[in-house]
């Protein structure tokens, strides 16, 4: 007879067993969380989608002037909701100083911000009158980009021969937060005044 009760607790077991291996492969080869994810490991599930592979600059920066800098959109391609916390990059070069960063709701600024003058002089109008949404958790949903980006505030406070590039975000609750790093596109206010 095929469906002995023996043959079928050995079936099971022998498919509990199965299971149980696949786990321990999926957990020790650190995709296990990948699976958990949508198919994404821990601190891979955010990149910085067409923006992380532009280049923006700006021939005509001067010593002592103060820019915005848009760090990439951040673009959640997990299976699962992240929330942010904070967001910074992670290469600032000689001759820029980092200020300030803030979180600004693309709605609310008619666009994002790649790079502009913090005077209001801009297309973007003044920034420094749009709400704040930094230190606020802002969730991105699965498979989506964010709708509130983030910026730097930076100051030129001399030439400038490298690029202001590369970012981290922040998720979850600290402790424990997990970080998220990827190569954002290089921003150089000037190669020197």
């Amino acid at each position: 007879m095929w469906s002995t009760p023996t043959r079928r607790k050995g079936a099971a077991l022998t498919a509990a067993t199965l299971l149980a291996l696949a786990a321990v492969y999926l957990l020790a080869d650190g995709s296990g969380m990948a699976a958990l994810m949508g198919g994404v490991r821990e601190g891979h599930a955010l990149d910085g989608g067409m923006r992380s592979a532009g280049n923006v600059g700006y021939e005509h920066a001067q010593i002592g002037d103060e820019y915005w800098a848009g760090l990439p959109l951040p673009w959640n391609k997990s299976g699962q909701d992240i929330q942010l916390t904070a967001a910074e990059f992670t290469h600032v070069p000689k001759g820029l100083k980092v200020i300030e960063y803030r979180a600004f709701n693309g709605d609310e600024t008619d666009g994002n911000v790649v790079f502009a003058r913090t005077d209001g002089d801009s297309t973007m109008g003044d920034l420094f009158k749009v709400r704040n949404y930094d230190g606020h958790p802002v969730t991105v949903k699965a498979k989506t980009s964010s709708h509130v980006y983030y910026v730097a505030r930076v100051k030129v406070t001399g030439p400038i021969h490298d690029d202001l590039s590369d970012c981290r975000t922040r998720t979850g609750k600290a402790p424990p937060s997990t970080s998220n790093t990827w190569t954002a596109p290089p921003s150089s206010a000037s190669d020197g005044p």
